[in-house]
């Protein structure tokens, strides 16, 4: 049976296809240009909808798709908003006034690019489809920028301290740019950190890029420069990669490089690359051959430079200054894996997306430093290598040995770090809510990065089978208590598991069977520990007490001599089962999950045979994996997740605040949470939070919440759930 995609297409009008021209760079991954039927090309972008079944409503179709669905409907499609109006330049007017000689040392500059510009825009343009884009990205164009002044103007107003003076020169610098070159270099910030090619760069005319790139190389006074240009280009990897394939062939030719044409780009870089290393017959008389190897790599990077056309690249000092600027205003490290912060922001600006409306109380001194700010953000930077190391296979050795020894590169600084912990005086008691603030503060410390650092350390001693290691980098996580406090069940769990099976000794004899009873002993007191921590949550409490059961069977405790904690939590309460019975579908030509005989003899999902089953037995099913629960909770605490603490509604593009996947969030509300979870259990007050809620933010971006699901069946699951509350 033929698959078949279910996705909602949204074509855009035509009075906004300046909005949508200008997200294209953004929507590149999701969307796709499409031939429209009056003619031209019209954006038309796909969004994957979440599925859902619906038993209530009578089967129209089934398909044979990975996931579970009989009945859908497309989103109705919300009308797009005006696109914003332009405005002024951004002035930051707390600055200090920028030196007269920068000023006079930049104005030629600037005034050629204020005449390229000009020309260029007094010159007749081609309207049609194919130059839209160019004229999309032009400098008024300013999304982008927009947002780039107002993080930074944000940032200045509140936590300058956390900069040096040269640092806020070079801030100063950049806001007093012309508005063609501040736009040009927030597009290149956005991009990845590479060498780019000035013929290459559509956002405006190349004269004005030139331009541009000129005023942005050049050094002022007491600042840093903001790009750098080829010159600068020492590596020959670097150069070679900026070749396309075309360009590669040829000079792979031109180098005497066999089967050149029936390469890939990888193979004919490597090979270029090495061509450079070979021994010329004239080598053999030159004394240094040394030299005459770094002269032909110094000639292969000249003659791609000719190849390629000038090349810029971000300064690495200003892009790091500019990075830890973006860090402090988002809270998060936006330049590190798929972090879509910045463009979230965009998009929001522009109305493509819509965040909830909520009080933004912003905190001037979540980082104490800049000396702290520079090494958190060094910190989270290794910590990310650690986590992309991590996804490799065990089998790989060398990529968890070299995430090994980047945790034995901090191991002193941990153990110095453990030894002032051990020092400080004990925490007064100030309150529950605002001890958990204090804690959650701590999450934007460089003890915190840390000790994320050590964590991933152990794993990678895991990994390498390296157990005792293992061991004592646990030992030492658990000898604090300042940070990552939710995963201390997790690493007593996996020490019990260590001194169970990988630390016993595998012989048989008499010794190392009293050293396995003596290895059990240790297991048994660490879950006595575990047992005895009150920041051990319940779901590892629930595990370790089975591990704690087990233990003690296998040393023949008695009755007498077995733990009894209060803590204690063998069994989970027992549930109502109901057992279904089916036939399943056997094919060796289909992947995937499994499929059954359905009603009528057509196949269906697990899900879907369970909800044939339960309707069968009166009852209406709805398969939503968890969005259900998550949705009626996001509903009835909306106001209490977006209520204004300091310091966790930090910017208006949140869908969340910063402590909601912490521990710390029940903590720091625990009274209103307390009070809502009352007037639900006696007013059924959810009765009208839930419509007026739904009616209200609908389409918001909020953490949990599914908009597929209808108000309806939303309060109709919360009716019959509330006795459980």
């Amino acid at each position: 049976m033929g698959c078949r995609n279910q996705v909602a297409i949204v074509i855009s009008d035509s009075s906004d296809e300046s909005s949508v021209s200008m997200v294209e760079d953004i929507l590149s991954e999701t969307s796709t240009t499409y031939p429209h039927p009056s003619g031209g090309n019209k954006r038309v972008r796909r969004k994957q909808t979440k599925q859902i079944d619906f038993l209530s409503q009578p089967v129209k179709s089934v398909t044979a798709t990975n996931d579970m669905v009989e009945m859908y409907e497309l989103p109705r499609t919300r009308s797009q908003p005006e696109p914003p109006q332009a405005v002024s330049e951004p002035i930051i007017e707390y600055l200090p006034a920028i030196p007269t000689d920068i000023v006079e040392s930049k104005a030629a500059i600037t005034k050629e690019i204020t005449v390229a510009y000009n020309s260029t825009m007094s010159s007749p343009k081609k309207t049609n489809g194919r130059n839209r884009a160019d004229q999309a990205q032009m400098p008024e164009r300013q999304s982008y920028l927009e947002i780039f002044d107002r993080i930074l103007q944000t940032v200045m107003q509140s936590e300058k301290h956390l900069f040096s003076e040269v640092e806020q020169q070079t801030l100063e610098t950049f806001s007093k740019l012309d508005h063609h070159s501040r736009h040009l270099y927030t597009r290149i910030f956005m991009r990845k950190q590479a060498w780019l090619r000035i013929s290459g760069l559509n956002y405006g005319e190349q004269v004005v890029m030139e331009q541009s790139c000129k005023l942005l190389s050049a050094q002022a006074p007491g600042s840093q420069p903001f790009l750098i240009t080829g010159e600068k280009l020492d590596s020959c990897k670097d150069a070679v990669s900026l070749l396309l394939l075309p360009e590669l062939k040829t000079m792979a030719r031109a180098r005497g490089i066999k089967q050149a044409n029936s390469k890939t780009k990888e193979a004919l870089c490597v090979d270029i690359i090495k061509s450079t290393k070979q021994r010329t017959v004239t080598s053999f008389f030159r004394k240094n051959t040394s030299d005459s190897a770094q002269h032909r790599q110094a000639e292969l990077i000249q003659q791609i430079l000719k190849t390629t056309g000038p090349l810029v690249h971000l300064h690495p000092e200003t892009a790091d200054l500019f990075e830890r600027v973006h860090m402090i205003f988002f809270r998060s490290a936006t330049h590190l894996g798929d972090n879509n912060t910045m463009r979230d922001a965009v998009l929001a600006n522009i109305g493509q997306k819509r965040f909830p409306k909520y009080q933004v109380v912003r905190s001037s001194d979540l980082f104490a430093s800049r000396d702290d700010v520079v090494r958190y953000k060094a910190l989270v930077e290794v910590g990310y290598a650690m986590e992309v190391l991590l996804t490799y296979s065990v089998k790989e050795i060398e990529q968890h040995q070299q995430g090994w020894n980047l945790y034995l590169e901090h191991r002193q600084e941990w153990h110095g770090l453990l030894k002032s912990l051990k020092q400080q005086p004990a925490a007064k008691d100030c309150g529950t809510e605002q001890m958990s603030l204090d804690y959650w503060r701590r999450h934007f410390t460089p003890g915190w990065a840390l000790a994320r650092i050590v964590e991933r350390g152990a794993r990678f001693a895991a990994n390498l089978k390296q157990f005792a290691d293992e061991r004592d980098v646990l030992e030492s996580l658990l000898s604090q208590d300042s940070y990552c406090l939710h995963k201390r069940g997790g690493w007593y769990e996996r020490l019990v598991l260590l001194y169970t099976t990988h630390l016993k000794p595998k012989q048989l004899k008499s010794k190392a069977a009293d050293l396995g009873q003596q290895h059990l002993y240790q297991a048994r007191d660490t879950c006595i520990r575990a047992l005895n921590d009150v920041h051990v949550n319940r779901i590892s409490l629930h595990a370790i007490s089975r591990q704690l059961h087990a233990i003690e069977n296998k040393l023949d405790l008695s009755a007498d001599q077995q733990a009894n904690h209060s803590r204690l939590c063998v069994e989970w309460q027992p549930v109502q089962e109901r057992v279904f019975y089916g036939m399943r579908i056997n094919s060796t030509m289909r992947r995937g999950p499994s499929m059954w005989d359905g009603p009528d003899g057509v196949p269906c999902s697990v899900e879907q045979l369970a909800l044939w089953r339960y309707r069968d037995l009166g009852f209406t099913g709805v398969h939503s994996e968890n969005a259900m629960i998550t949705t009626l909770f996001g509903l009835l605490f909306w106001d209490i997740i977006f209520y204004p603490l300091p310091g966790m509604l930090d910017t208006e593009y949140q869908s969340q605040p910063l402590d909601m996947n912490s521990e710390s969030f029940y903590f720091s509300r625990h009274t209103i949470i307390e009070q809502r979870l009352a007037e639900i259990s006696d007013t059924n007050c959810y009765e009208q939070i839930i419509p007026e809620i739904y009616a209200r933010e609908h389409g918001s971006e909020c953490i949990g919440i599914s908009w597929d699901l209808s108000c309806e069946q939303l309060q109709t699951v919360a009716k019959v759930s509330t006795h459980k509350v």
